[in-house]
């Protein structure tokens, strides 16, 4: 990559940081949207679409504008990358992980029918033994199927990147109340599904 690219870069991304520039982010977002494509042709998720990988990859890129070194060696291009295909690999780790949670639920269930026929209830969900931990594990994954794109951001940032509320909110530049409204919703879409399984 040219020094006139790599000043460009940097100059959006001290906009970004200093000013919040959102114009600057899109510019910024545009000149790696063919990375972007790249990278999610390259990845076979089955349960993300496409729109949600883009979604993703914006949060990357942004969370990577802040972290970016200026004085490095690094282009900005390349540091994007490497950041984009870490997140993407992740979530197929995560994705990975909730089919064979699915699979071992279903296996699970099927075995209880078998062995303990129609004497088995939904109270037996919740009982201190590993199945009802496999049916706990699953229920909070099915929660992000009705979650908003923001709820879902937030609670992404919470629960799987160990994000803290101030963390989020410096990285992603939005007010705290916004935050914790965002939370009080999926705590009580938490709420809500594990009320219906009983």
């Amino acid at each position: 990559m040219n020094s006139i690219s790599i000043n460009q870069d940097n100059e959006l991304i001290i906009a970004i940081r200093l000013n919040n520039e959102s114009a600057s982010f899109e510019e910024l977002f545009n000149k790696y949207r063919p990375l972007v494509n790249k990278a999610t042709q390259r990845y076979h998720f089955r349960f993300l679409e496409n729109e949600d990988l883009v979604q993703e990859a914006r949060i990357v890129c942004y969370q990577a504008s802040l972290a970016y070194d200026t004085t490095g060696n690094v282009s900005f291009g390349k540091f994007f990358q490497q950041s984009l295909f870490n997140r993407y690999c992740s979530l197929l780790r995560k994705e990975s992980a909730k089919k064979r949670l699915g699979d071992r639920y279903a296996e699970s269930f099927e075995y209880l029918f078998e062995t303990q026929g129609d004497s088995f209830t939904k109270d037996n969900f919740f009982s201190p033994n590993s199945l009802g931990i496999l049916i706990t594990k699953e229920m909070v994954l099915s929660i992000t199927e009705n979650m908003s794109e923001f709820e879902y951001t937030i609670f992404n940032l919470l629960a799987f990147e160990h994000y803290t509320p101030e963390r989020i909110c410096l990285d992603l530049n939005l007010p705290r109340t916004k935050v914790n409204r965002a939370m009080s919703r999926c705590r009580t879409k938490m709420v809500n599904c594990f009320g219906n399984k009983k």
